[in-house]
């Protein structure tokens, strides 16, 4: 009998701290032939899970952004997820908000279906029981409700939060003096947010994009359409893969049959771009507002992807992008010849005298042989490096001024961002393996044709409006292309800095973790070694 009570307790243990045994066991859930099977967590659920649960161990608590591709069950999960809490914990508040209400009632009928087919032994006793809200015996309770109102979640404390389809909520501009303020910083409580992809110009954009540079208490897991077994087909005898689909498919590390599942998708939805919004293979994917970004998404990724060795005969580049009105950062990208090693991010505030010293000392240390700043918010920055002797290296560029090809090009931007396109284009380039570095690039419109044929990009402030920021990443990459460099002679650089430039092997993206990149850390650095 002893032996059993100690099987019982065990047993109960499990079923509290492991929530894949549990749902397993426990909870049942809809398959998409409609019928009611046990909930194993799919692939994408794992990844979700792993994820919240290592972070639930590093922080005490969960933050956790899910920028998604359609039908991979994150909804699910983070429904079963917060119900098995309800369940096994007493006195906690679940709070489900979604973006329309027929979305509202079918999240309620999924807690409502895990309630009524939980094994007795294990299903507390529901106190109140309606449309919109489950009251267990045990204090805890789980409700929903429908965005569109910044007083959502105001007046009561919410433990487990859960937004679903983020990136098409309303009236998002209280939502972080809102709900998200119900949720206290207490351990154990949890906010998940899932979407899929809506453009640049809202809260769940911006919000992921903060994640990726290490702002605040947000993580981010995407999840890439392929991850999902079932997105594969049966191959027809005459099947034979176009070029395009070869490259997607070792970009990504496909099989032929979900390369032939793709492709009749994209059939289906007569668009390879709404494939790419709806089942987004990368971050950007996810975000885009037009099938034609002036960087090509799959040349970007390639690039990201490719791991070479500098040419050491080939010039440093350093382009910098102050920190302007209303910009939250500022930015530096080095180049040298296809090779963008790497970058710097300096968030907050930053005193241009200041800015002007950290400039110099990574001109002496990465032996910079040209330096390229924004003369919009840069000059007095430029005038103090100067000052100081560096007036052969440091160049001011005026995106406005007078391209060197004005017959083609409107000004010295669309030169820029054109030829930094065309880097792109020639191939076989390499920048640094980070979604935040990849997000800059791609975010920016196809250069245009004004009516005197002449090619401009989209004005730097249609932008900052779509996507709530400024490009810093890109607007500091192509300042590398602002002139024609030359290698400087051991003559010129007599009073850098004495470092070993010697490469050894592959390269490595030196990027500092996630975690290692939250809201207080002043920097970030990217650099290959």
């Amino acid at each position: 009998m002893a032996e059993l009570s100690q099987t019982a307790i065990r047993l109960n243990e499990r079923l509290t701290k492991d929530f894949p045994f549990f749902a397993k066991n426990c909870l049942k859930v809809l398959n998409k032939a409609g019928q009611l099977v046990p909930f194993e967590l799919n692939a994408a659920q794992k990844l979700v899970h792993a994820h919240a649960e290592d972070m639930l161990r590093r922080t005490g608590r969960v933050r956790l952004l899910v920028p998604k591709a359609r039908q991979g069950g994150v909804s699910t999960y983070t429904s079963g997820r917060f119900y098995h809490k309800n369940n096994r914990v007493p006195n906690r508040m679940t709070f489900i908000l979604s973006h329309q209400a027929k979305t509202t009632d079918k999240l309620f009928d999924m807690a409502d279906r895990y309630h009524e087919n939980c094994p007795e032994a294990v299903r507390p006793k529901v106190l109140v029981d309606n449309s919109r809200q489950l009251v267990f015996e045990n204090g805890s309770e789980y409700a929903v409700g429908t965005a569109g109102s910044g007083d959502v979640g105001r007046g009561f404390t919410i433990h487990q939060l859960h937004l679903s389809e983020a990136a098409f909520f309303e009236n998002t501009d209280d939502l972080d003096t809102g709900i998200l303020q119900a949720v206290s910083d207490e351990p154990g409580t949890e906010i998940i947010v899932e979407s899929t992809g809506n453009g640049i110009g809202n809260w769940f954009y911006r919000a992921c994009m903060d994640a990726l540079k290490g702002i605040g208490d947000y993580e981010l897991e995407f999840i890439p359409w392929f991850v999902m077994p079932e997105y594969r087909r049966e191959l027809p005898e005459d099947f034979v893969i176009t070029p395009d689909e070869q490259d997607y498919k070792e970009l990504y590390n496909l099989d032929d049959q979900q390369i032939y599942w793709r492709r009749k998708k994209i059939e289906t939805l007569k668009s390879e771009w709404k494939f790419k919004q709806e089942y987004p293979a990368n971050i950007d994917e996810c975000f885009q507002t037009s099938g034609d970004p002036l960087i090509n998404t799959e040349k970007a990724m390639a690039a990201r992807k490719c791991k070479m060795a500098m040419n050491p005969q080939a010039p440093l580049i350093m382009g910098i992008d102050p920190k302007g009105s209303g910009k939250d950062e500022a930015g530096i990208v080095f180049r040298r010849g296809d090779v963008i090693p790497g970058y710097k991010l300096y968030l907050g505030e930053m005193d241009p005298m200041r800015f002007a010293g950290i400039c110099q000392n990574l001109i002496d240390t990465m032996k910079v042989d040209k330096a390229f700043i924004d003369n919009g918010y840069g000059y007095a920055i430029a005038r103090r490096m100067w000052e100081n002797g560096y007036r052969d290296i440091v160049q001011t560029v005026d995106f406005s001024e007078g391209a060197l090809d004005p017959d083609r090009f409107l000004n010295k931007r669309a030169e820029m961002g054109v030829t930094y396109k065309e880097w792109f284009e020639e191939g076989n380039v390499s920048i640094p393996d980070t979604d935040e570095f990849y997000a800059d690039t791609v975010c920016v419109p196809h250069e245009v044709e004004t009516s005197n044929g002449k090619l401009k990009l989209v004005p730097k402030d249609d932008i900052r409006k779509a996507i709530g920021r400024s490009p810093t990443l890109f607007d500091a990459a192509i300042l590398t292309f602002a002139y024609p460099v030359r290698k400087a002679n051991a003559n010129a650089k007599e009073r850098f800095k004495k470092v070993n430039t010697e490469h050894k092997g592959p390269l490595k993206t030196l990027n500092r973790t996630r975690n290692n990149r939250m809201k207080g850390k002043e920097e970030v650095s990217v650099w290959h070694p």
